[in-house]
């Protein structure tokens, strides 16, 4: 993932960032925390998702420069919440935001956490 343009957004709006944008679901998988293999615990679900869709305006001329781009979600329920969801061919939206933030050597990586997921239809 090398999400574009992330520097106009250092006081990082979410709902700026994440209007405009659908994704297409990638990929779920368990989302795990601990100290080492042996003390991990399941926190909720990884949903990895690439930008179908790109309708931010960045700046004045630059709209839909991330489409493309893949964004990795962490949301505090379990797997099984996704159960209907299908790579490829899931569409969603992310409306509410715990915490994002900005990180990576040239600040074009996000972490990204969500209360929940909201699948649109295609």
């Amino acid at each position: 993932m090398s999400l574009k343009m992330l520097t106009h957004f250092q006081v990082f709006d979410s709902q700026r960032f994440f209007s405009g944008k659908k994704f297409l679901l990638l990929k779920l998988e368990p989302w795990q925390e601990g100290t080492d293999r042996e003390h991990l615990r399941t926190i909720g679900t990884k949903v990895t998702g690439v930008i179908a869709v790109d309708e931010t305006q960045y700046t004045k001329d630059l709209k839909g420069v991330n489409e493309g781009e893949t964004v990795t979600f962490k949301v505090r329920k379990s797997l099984t919440s996704f159960n209907n969801w299908q790579p490829l061919q899931t569409v969603f939206v992310a409306v509410a935001f715990d915490r994002v933030s900005i990180w990576g050597d040239y600040h074009n990586q996000l972490s990204v956490r969500v209360p929940e997921l909201k699948e649109i239809e295609n």
